[in-house]
This record gives C-alpha cells, structure tokens and sequence, in this order.
C-alpha cells in the first residue's frame, strides 16, 4: 500500500502540474518575455532593428522601352519591351523618432537611400539608350484634362516652350536618367504659358533635383535618394496593449488619410509594413499602411507553407476591385466612373495622374492587357506575397512587385498627343524584396525552439504523471489479488456437548505410566 500511495500522488501531482504549467504559467510567462522584446519602446530588443534595418533590400526596377512610338503618335497600339532588372539596394532608416509616452506612440521620418549595383543587374549599366514617354509631358497634359481643360491650349504652349518644341511625347533617354539622373525642366522660360506652368512647378520642387536658377530636373527616385520624408508617421509602441504594436494612427499631422471623401477609405488600418503583433491567427490579414499610396493594403491568408526550415503561412496581395467589392468604390476617380479589377488610380493621393496596378496586370482586368502589346503575366514572377512566420509575427520574406501606368488618350488640343490611342500604358514595375538574413533566422528558430521545448516538457509531465498513476493502479489490483489467494487454517477447539452451560475441559498431559498393552483378542483359527 505504501508503494501505491507513492505512486498515486506522485502520479497525480505530475499530471497536475503538466496542464497548470501547460495552459496556464507557461502562457503568461511567454507572452511577458514576449510583451517585452516585442514593443518599441526605446531599450526594448526589437526598436533598434526597427528604425533601422541593418540589412538592405532588394529593389529590382523594370522600364519598358516602346518599340513604336511613331506609330503611336499617329494612334497605333503601343509595343513594349521590358528592359531590367536594375538591381538596387535599398537602405531603409527611420529619423527624428520623438516618443509620447502620454498616448504609447513614436512618430518618425522615413529616409530611403538606393545604391546601384551594376554587377547583380545582369549586364546592364544604367547607360542603355530608351525610347521612353517623357512622363512630366504626360502628366501635365492629363492632368489638366482631368482638372483644367480651359488650360489645355497653355499647356500646349507651355510644352513648346520649355521643352524646346518636342515632336513627339516619346523621347529618347538614358535609363539612369529616368530613375535617378533626372531629364531637364527649363523653366528660365519669359512667356506667359511658360511662366505660368514654372510657377506650378516652383510649389512642388520638393519632388525635383535642383539644377541651377529655375532648372530642374525630374526623375522617379532622385529627389527623394537618401533625403528624410517631410510627412510623418506616427505609430504605437505596443507598451500598453501589446497587440498594437506598430498600428499607424496619425500621418503628415492627421488622423485620418484625408484624401478619398469617405469614412472607410479615409480611416489608417493596419501598421506601418515593417512590424507586426505575435500570436497571428490564421484567419487574421496583414494589413499595411502605405503612405505612398494614401491606402492601406491587406493580405489574405492562401496556404500552409513552409520557408528555410520554418512552417509558414503564405499571405498574397491585392489591389481590389471597386465593381465587385463596393467598400472600394471610394477609391475611383469619380463616382460614376471606376477603373477595373487590379489597378487602382492615385491622383487624389499624388497629384500625378498615375495607375498603379500589379506587374504585367497580373490579375488585373483583361481589357488592360489587350490595350499593349509585350506583356506576359504570370503568378510566379508577378504575385505579391508574404512568407510570414505567425507566432512570433515575423515576415521571414516580403515581395511587393507594383507597376506604376498612366492612361493616355487622343487630346486634340495638344499638338504631339491629337492622335493618340487608348491605353493604360506600362511605364515600369518595381520589384522589392526583402528575405532575413541567417543571423535573425537563427534568432528566430531559437525562441521557437524555447517554446517547443516548453510544449514538450508540458505533454511529458502529464504523460508521465498518467503512467504513474496507471502503475500505483497496477499495484493496487495485483496486491489486492494477491490477499485474496493466500491460503487461512482454521482453529481446532473442544467443547463438552454434555452439559449446555459446562467449558471447555482443559486436556490433561500425556502419561507414559498410564500407558497398557492393547488387549489383543485371541488368534483364530
């Protein structure tokens, strides 16, 4: 009985404090460790790899040089040709930080800087000769279509005189010129039409490189390489709850977006694409504030993955479809008018009549994709996806692919466009990628080691507590068997049947002098 009764509690114990460590200390000690690397406030394990990432991204920029552009002048279907990769690194660095502790946020600057590697862009050196729409031409011109079609008429002349009187909107170029160089905005110009476009131009130098007295120069990337962003971000720290951690709540001093005239469209979802909660449920999507864009964009869970020995989960993007998703008929031009599935119009945001939409028009309307020809999608090299690690919220691999369009058409008041055709024309994409390195990775698969021992020991101490308890059982039934086969001999005692009320006679020692020969009887014969 001892050996049960050692066994049983024993037994009892372990399984007990099997699930008590299981499903109740060890939970609230991993999510305290984890409340405390995983915010960013300053001193915390995650601030400094968050406001500067001490590895560069990827940043791959396709062009597409077009192929006929005399003939599109006079309205034929434009060809293209893509040229790239331009293999960049993309250093990202996060400035100013200024914490509240009054709200739990820290607001910042963002300051991208791009460096060119020649030797990762196979063979290309940023010195190719393009034929490539001038896209300050463009802009102009479409958007005063859009916004001021009295205009059109000093636009023209406008064009004519600072641009030197160009026969043709498509110019030829140097690729560095369009990313990063610059191609030249003279506005030293004495006309009215001339001055009166420069005086637009002088309010947004902000996103030109100066180049002399009223000389400019515009290019995609230039104006804004290695130079901190006037609009700020403000995000939470996750001090306080630590499953915000990172939630965008105020940019450019506003609390909402302010762009789209709706509540939904206007409101910051998600947080700033470079940190995320742990613990993320499956059905939950990443939502990523894009400041570039005045949106947020969401990722839905698509599948059990699997990424350098980690299991994952793949996450994809999708730029929507306002006709078949009505709470994004706020990003349309117009209310009347909306543009098809997987482009989205950034005007409003930009100023600058652009279409985003994925590479190729990767899961876009078809009609985009007819209007040009030398396009070819495909889900292997245009998706945007996420390789995302849950339970510590750890994006293990991130590729956004964006391609940047804008929509031309015949404007008859403009010399070099009065013929032009219909289409969203393709002017690059931009692939930008970012895979953590083996250093992190091994930080990584070392906390879920931590855990998975913890979940071990947990299943081991209840399987183990239940062994010993079914061994004191055993013990307990193979002792009481064993009782119960051992054989009992019973007391002999003499009582006297002759008198009811007599007891028992005490039985006198044996006498060798009482003893006599038997009387043996006498033989016969």
């Amino acid at each position: 009985m001892s050996r049960v009764v050692k066994y049983g509690a024993a037994g009892a114990g372990l399984f007990v404090f099997g699930v008590m460590f299981g499903w109740m200390i060890f939970p609230k000690i991993l999510k305290s460790q984890v409340h405390k690397q995983v915010n960013l406030k300053e001193g915390s394990q995650v601030r400094p790899l968050w406001s500067k990432f001490p590895f560069a991204l990827e940043f791959r920029v396709y062009l597409f040089n077009v192929t006929n552009a005399d003939d599109i002048k006079n309205g034929a279907k434009p060809i293209l040709h893509e040229v790239g990769p331009y293999y960049f690194e993309k250093w990202q660095e996060k400035v100013d930080l200024q914490d509240h502790e009054e709200d739990d946020t820290v607001d910042f600057s963002i300051k991208n800087k791009w460096i060119f590697r020649p030797d990762m862009s196979e063979g290309l050196t940023g010195n190719e000769e393009l034929i490539y729409p001038h896209i300050f031409i463009l802009a102009m011109a479409m958007g005063a279509v859009r916004e001021k079609p009295a205009m059109l008429p000093i636009v023209n002349k406008a064009i004519n005189s600072i641009f030197k009187s160009p026969d043709n909107v498509f110019v030829k170029v140097r690729a560095m010129d369009v990313m990063f160089d610059g191609l030249p905005i003279d506005c030293t110009v004495q006309d009215i039409a001339g001055s009166a476009v420069c005086a637009m131009v002088k309010e947004n130098a902000d996103e030109l490189m100066k180049d002399g007295e009223n000389k400019y120069k515009f290019s995609l990337f230039g104006a804004k390489n290695d130079t901190a962003s006037k609009k700020r971000l403000r995000v939470l720290r996750g001090v306080k709850h630590q499953m915000d951690v990172g939630v965008v709540v105020e940019y450019n001093g506003k609390k909402n977006i302010s762009t789209w005239d709706d509540e939904y469209c206007d409101t910051f979802n998600g947080t700033d694409g470079t940190v995320f909660h742990p613990f993320f449920g499956e059905k939950e999507d990443i939502v990523t504030f894009a400041p570039d864009i005045c949106r947020s964009l969401s990722f839905t869970h698509e599948r059990k993955s699997s990424y350098k020995g980690f299991h994952t989960s793949r996450y994809t993007g999708f730029l929507g479809d306002p006709n078949t998703m009505p709470w994004q008929k706020c990003y349309c031009p117009s209310p009347d008018k909306c543009l098809g599935k997987g482009v989205m119009d950034i005007y409003k945001c930009t100023g600058v009549p652009l279409v985003l939409s994925h590479a190729h028009f990767y899961r876009g309307d078809e009609s985009y994709l007819t209007m040009v020809d030398g396009l070819n999608p495909s889900k292997e090299k245009h998706d945007l996806f996420l390789e995302f690690e849950p339970f510590t919220g750890t994006p293990l691999l991130a590729m956004s692919r964006i391609q940047m369009n804008i929509m031309i058409h015949k404007v008859e008041k403009i010399k070099i466009m009065k013929n032009f055709p219909e289409a969203m024309l393709p002017l690059l994409w931009i692939e930008e990628s970012v895979g953590l390195p083996d250093w992190l990775l091994k930080q990584v698969k070392s906390g879920l080691r931590m855990v998975a021992i913890a979940g071990y020991l947990k299943w081991l101490m209840i399987f183990g507590g239940l062994i010993m308890c079914g061994f004191a059982v055993f013990f307990y039934f193979h002792g009481a068997q064993k009782s119960s086969n051992r054989i009992q001999l019973p007391k002999v005692t003499s009582n006297n049947s002759s008198n009811s009320g007599s007891v028992d006679k005490k039985i006198s020692p044996l006498s060798v002098r009482t003893l006599h020969a038997a009387q043996v009887p006498a033989a016969l014969d």
